[in-house]
């Protein structure tokens, strides 16, 4: 089975799950309205606004609904893959996963796409009417272009992605880990908390994560500062090919330990 097929099967899958559940559809558009709506609802509250923008550089809703965006988006790539292997295991579906002749790294990097191109999709519905507002017909080739980063953010997010997952899933009760790990990675990220004001063990663990260097060359196209993006994006690229074999073997070691346990469901 080629990974068009696999593709086709998991946009199927995912987008008849979508449009059937509307509710769920209505919240991912309105998520990063309502984050950015309660951040800068105990933000004024605590201070000035312009304290905000003197510090970042831009104005604090454009940074917040940016940053939601991104979140969102980033994450999914994330998501899926934590979560997947969990479900199919309580259902009972991995046996026949395991089973079957598809390739599974291919399996695993289909996962994310079709949620990815429905949260790019939704950047139509959340940065564009807010960039048009603050830069007027310029905001509508910023909004492209961030969107186009994150994008690629959200690719470059998978290798680690299988990589944290398979690795998560090797040790028991992995459901705990992940409630702690996922957060984590919420922050390292540097989506709200930009990694130049990290302290140094936090910014190390921070360079380790590709998408976070896409996040960070995203917040400087944001506030007009192209120096150094060229070499963010290259950093990200390097990484996430270095992650690719890393999060083949690790597949494999779990897929392997998940056979010789005889695979169970309860």
């Amino acid at each position: 089975m080629s990974f068009i097929d696999i593709l086709r099967a998991e946009y199927r899958l995912v987008y008849n799950d979508v449009f059937r559940r509307k509710s769920v559809l209505l919240t991912t558009i309105m998520y990063p309205y309502i984050f950015t709506a309660f951040t800068l609802f105990i933000g004024y509250s605590a201070g000035s606004p312009s304290v905000f923008t003197q510090k970042m550089g831009i104005e604090p809703a454009l940074y917040m609904i940016t940053a939601s965006y991104m979140l969102m988006s980033i994450l999914t790539s994330l998501d899926d893959l934590l979560w997947k292997p969990l479900f199919d295991t309580y259902t009972g579906t991995i046996i026949y996963i395991l089973a079957s002749p598809v390739n599974r790294f291919k399996l695993y990097a289909a996962i994310p796409f079709p949620r990815l191109t429905l949260l790019v999709l939704l950047g139509f519905t959340s940065l564009l009417p807010v960039y048009i507002y603050y830069f007027g017909l310029g905001g509508l080739l910023l909004s492209l272009l961030i969107m186009g980063v994150v994008a690629l953010g959200c690719l470059i997010m998978i290798p680690f992605a299988i990589f944290v997952a398979s690795s998560v899933h090797r040790v028991g009760e992995s459901w705990r880990i992940l409630n702690v790990v996922r957060p984590l990675i919420m922050i390292f990220l540097g989506v709200y908390y930009p990694r130049i004001y990290m302290p140094l063990g936090a910014y190390i663990i921070s360079s380790l994560i590709p998408s976070s260097h896409i996040v960070e060359a995203a917040q400087r196209l944001l506030i007009g500062i192209q120096s150094g993006v060229y070499v963010l994006f290259a950093i990200a690229f390097t990484l996430a090919i270095i992650y690719i074999p890393i999060s083949q073997f690790t597949l494999s070691s779990w897929e392997r330990k998940k056979v010789k346990e005889g695979v169970r469901t309860s």
